[in-house]
Formats: structure tokens, sequence, C-alpha cells
């Protein structure tokens, strides 16, 4: 007699779907792919999801929220150093705590066109940069900020990085996005200098 495939729960299917993702990008996987993944039929993940997009809005959505928490911590500091320093550590704390998540939200072509579509990420984009950056950065600064985003997720790729506690790599990343700013030119470098 055939094995029945039971009927997965959202979490067992978010965890099978963040695997593949991570592991071969959310291009290359399939519905059936995370519905083979969980251990359950096509029609058992049709009951809780009906498109790709939608998987992969639930699983990034712990992500995606702690992003705006960043920026509105970062509002309430009073100087621009700090509210800088606020969000290049929250960054940085999203980026060591949720890595599978974060890897998959900053190094992946599909995600990044499927987030551009959304109101949300392109209001927490504006409202970071120009918190941090002034409301009119120049392209160099923009350049700075988002090559330190995208950067995070890699240093956890650098077998020297990965030999460091969290406490010096935190530092040293923290540094690191300082430095970026302040070679942008824009309020940050005013205000370090």
């Amino acid at each position: 007699m055939p094995q029945r495939r039971r009927r997965a729960g959202r979490e067992q299917l978010l965890a099978a779907a963040l695997h593949l993702f991570a592991r071969d990008g959310i291009q290359a996987t399939s519905l059936q792919d995370i519905a083979n993944e969980a251990g359950v039929t096509k029609a058992g993940l049709y009951y809780h999801y009906k498109t790709k997009d939608e998987i992969v809005l639930d699983v990034l959505k712990p992500l995606l929220d702690a992003l705006p928490a960043v920026t509105r911590r970062a509002e309430a500091h009073r100087t621009h150093t700090a509210r800088v320093d606020e969000v290049l550590g929250g960054l940085i704390e999203i980026a060591l705590y949720e890595l599978s998540g974060f890897a998959v939200l900053m190094n992946d072509p599909y995600l990044t066109r499927l987030l551009s579509q959304q109101a949300s990420m392109r209001q927490w984009w504006d409202d970071t940069s120009t918190l941090i950056l002034g409301p009119d950065p120049d392209t160099q600064s923009r350049t700075g900020l988002a090559m330190f985003i995208n950067g995070l997720s890699g240093t956890s790729r650098d077998p020297v990085m990965a030999l460091l506690d969290d406490r010096t790599r935190r530092q040293h990343l923290l540094e690191c996005g300082r430095r970026l700013l302040r070679a942008g030119g824009g309020p940050g470098a005013r205000a370090a200098g």
C-alpha cells in the first residue's frame, strides 16, 4: 500500500522553502521542489500558498519586519552619528542572527525584483537612506550604503571572519560601515569628520 503523504503546516513548508532558496536560489526552486522537501503533496502546499511569491514573502517575513524596526529605533536617537550606528548595528545583528534569510534577501535576483514591487520595502529603503544619508544623497553615498548592506551576507563566507567571536565580528562590520559612509561624503562624513 502506498504511503500517504501528510499535510504540512506552514512552519514545515517555510523551513523547506528557506533551505531550498538558500541552497538553489529562488528562481531555481519550484513549488513541487518545496512540496517534495517538506514531504507533502503539491495540493498540501497549495492549501497554504497559491504562488511562490507568497511563500518567499512569508519565509522572509520576520526579516522584513525587522528592517523597519531598526529604522524606527534609529529615528529615536538625537544625533546623526547615533542614528547611523543604530542602523548599521541593527543590520549587523540581523545579518548575524538571521543568516540564511539575510543571505537569500541580499543575494537573490528574483527577490530583488519581487521586493522592488513591495511598497513597504521601497519605503524602508527611502526612510533608511534619508535617515543616514540626508534628503538628497549623492550617488557615491548611496553606493556606500548599498555596498555595506549587500556585503553583510558575504562576510559569513570568509573563513577568517568565521573564526572571530560575534563581538569582534560586530565591531569590524560596524567600523567598515562607518568608513563606507564617510567615504561617500554624505552627512556621515561631516558628522564624523
